[in-house]
C-alpha cells in the first residue's frame, strides 16, 4: 500500500489543475499558502485536490504520488462544500478549514485501520486492500450471478422538469448508516447452490411467500427474475433500463413494463419488488453461508456527530465492496451485490416518499438521494429531513429549521450544518479523534 507521512488540501481556483493563480493549499494543522502548480507543493505531503481523476490525468498528475483526486474520501470535495455551505467562503478560508477537517478524518482512518501513514490511493481503497472481498472464479456460475446482481446506484426515469428549482442531495447520517450496513451479515462469495423449484415454498411461484421463508430461515438468497409489472412510481424510481443493455421501459395500463439484463437480484431487492409488482422467479440460489467483515464504526457521542468521522465510517462499508487486491477495484461478488442491495433499497424507501411529496428524484444510492425540488415545496425540506432522520445541505439558503425537542446525533449534526459553526464542527471532530486514540491506546 503506497502511503505518505503527511496530508493536506490543495484547492485550485477553477477546480482545474491547469489553474495557475488564485490557488490555495494547507497542510493538516498548517498555515494556508498560495501556489501556482503542483510542483510548488511540498513532496512529503499527500495533497487532496478539488480536481477529478480525469482532470488530473489530462494534466499528467494522476500518477504523481503526492497528488490525490477529489474522490479520495469517496464523498467528493464539491459535495462536502455543498453539505457544509462552504462555497460562500474564499478559497483562502476554505483551505485551512478543509485541511483540519479532512486531516482529522484521515488521522482517524489511519488509527482505525492500524496504518502508520496516510494511504495514497483513497480511504475506501485502503479498506478494500485490507478487508475487501475475494471474487469467485471468472466465468463461474457464482461470478455470473454476482455480476448480474451488482448495481452501485440508480438513475431514475424522470417525466418532469422545473424552471425554478433546487438540485441537491439528502443523505443518511454516515455513522449510523455505516453501522447499519456493517452489522448486516454478508453472503459467502465462493459457493452458490441452486435450489430446485419444487423444494421451495409454493414452488417458488409466490414471491412474497418465498421472501418470508428466506427471511425466517435467515438464508443468503439470490434469485433470477423476470419483472412482469411494477407499480408506476416504483417502476420509474427503479428504472431498470439504466445501466443495462437493450432495455426499454414504457407505461401502459398504469403498469410499468420492464425487461432488464441484470437478471439476478439479492433478497433485499427481491423483497421490495415482491411488495410492489408482479415478479416471476426463474431460479433461486443460496450462498454457502454468512460472513462478517469484523469492521465496526467507532461508537461514542462525539463520533456519531463528527462530520469527519462520518467520512471515515462511509469508507468502511464502501471499502467492503472493493476487491482485496493492491488496486482494490470495485468487486463483482455476492457480498458486494448484497451490500449494494441493502443500500439502494434503504434509499429507495426514502426516494418514494420524496416523490410523493412532489420532488423529482434524479438518482439514489451510496447513502444519498439526489432530487430536483420545486420552489413550491422548498419550505418542507427541514421537516421532511427531521421526520426521516436524514440530512440536507447547508448550501440551501433561507430555510426555516424544523422545531424538534430530541437531541439525536442526526439533529445535532444538522444544527451544526445549518448554523455553519465551523469551529464547533472541528471541536467535535477533535474530540472524536481524542476518544478514538484513547480507545486504541494511541498517544
Amino acid at each position: 500500500m503506497k502511503a505518505m507521512p503527511k496530508i493536506g488540501v490543495a484547492l485550485y481556483a477553477s477546480g482545474s489543475p491547469f489553474s495557475s493563480s488564485g490557488n490555495f493549499a494547507c497542510e493538516f494543522r498548517g498555515v494556508p499558502f498560495s501556489f501556482g502548480s503542483a510542483s510548488d507543493l511540498p513532496g512529503q505531503t499527500l495533497w487532496v485536490t478539488n480536481s477529478s481523476w480525469d482532470e488530473l490525468k489530462e494534466a499528467g498528475l494522476h500518477r504523481n504520488p503526492k497528488i490525490a483526486h477529489d474522490g479520495y474520501y469517496r464523498t467528493k470535495l464539491s459535495q462536502m462544500a455543498n453539505e457544509l455551505g462552504l462555497k460562500t467562503l474564499p478559497l483562502e478560508q476554505q483551505a485551512p478549514f478543509l485541511a483540519e477537517l479532512l486531516g482529522n478524518a484521515a488521522e482517524m482512518a489511519r488509527i482505525q485501520l492500524g496504518l502508520t501513514q496516510f494511504p495514497s490511493s483513497g480511504l475506501s481503497q485502503a479498506v478494500g486492500q485490507l478487508h475487501g472481498s475475494h471474487e469467485a472464479a471468472v466465468g463461474s456460475a457464482v461470478s455470473h450471478a454476482a455480476e448480474q446482481a451488482c448495481q452501485r446506484y440508480t438513475a431514475c426515469e424522470r417525466d418532469r422538469r422545473h424552471k425554478q428549482s433546487d438540485i441537491f442531495s439528502f443523505w443518511f447520517p454516515r455513522h449510523s448508516f455505516s453501522e447499519f450496513l456493517l452489522q448486516s451479515p454478508l453472503p459467502d462469495n465462493q459457493v452458490l447452490q441452486v435450489i430446485p423449484m419444487h423444494r421451495l415454498p409454493s414452488n417458488g411461484r409466490d414471491t412474497v411467500v418465498l421472501v418470508e421463508w428466506a427471511q425466517q430461515m435467515k438464508l443468503p438468497l439470490f434469485a433470477r427474475i423476470k419483472i412482469l409489472a411494477l407499480e408506476p412510481v416504483l417502476g420509474r424510481l427503479l428504472n431498470y433500463g439504466s445501466g443495462a443493455q437493450d432495455v426499454s421501459g414504457t407505461t401502459r395500463n398504469r403498469e410499468y413494463q420492464a425487461r432488464n439484463m441484470r437478471e439476478w437480484c439479492a433478497l433485499p431487492e427481491l423483497e421490495a419488488l415482491s411488495q410492489s409488482g408482479e415478479v416471476e422467479v426463474l431460479e433461486v440460489a443460496i450462498a454457502g453461508g454468512w460472513t462478517k467483515s469484523g469492521l465496526t464504526p467507532f461508537c461514542n457521542k462525539f463520533a456519531s456527530v463528527s462530520y469527519a468521522y462520518g467520512l471515515v465510517a462511509e469508507n468502511l462499508w464502501f471499502g467492503l465492496t472493493r476487491k482485496c487486491t493492491p488496486a482494490a477495484q470495485i468487486s463483482k461478488s455476492l457480498s458486494t451485490a448484497w451490500l449494494q442491495s441493502l443500500d439502494r433499497m434503504k434509499c429507495l424507501a426514502v426516494a418514494e416518499r420524496l416523490h410523493n411529496l412532489g420532488m423529482e428524484v434524479m438518482n439514489y444510492g451510496n447513502g444519498r438521494i439526489t432530487v430536483e425540488c420545486p420552489v413550491s415545496i422548498r419550505s418542507a425540506i427541514p421537516q421532511f429531513a427531521l421526520e426521516e432522520q436524514i440530512l440536507y445541505p447547508a448550501s440551501l439558503e433561507n430555510l426555516i429549521p424544523a422545531q424538534n425537542k430530541q437531541r439525536s446525533a442526526t439533529n445535532v449534526l444538522q444544527q451544526l450544518l445549518e448554523s455553519r459553526d465551523y469551529s464547533r464542527i472541528i471541536d467535535v471532530d477533535q474530540s472524536a479523534l481524542r476518544e478514538l486514540r484513547a480507545s486504541r491506546g494511541v498517544k
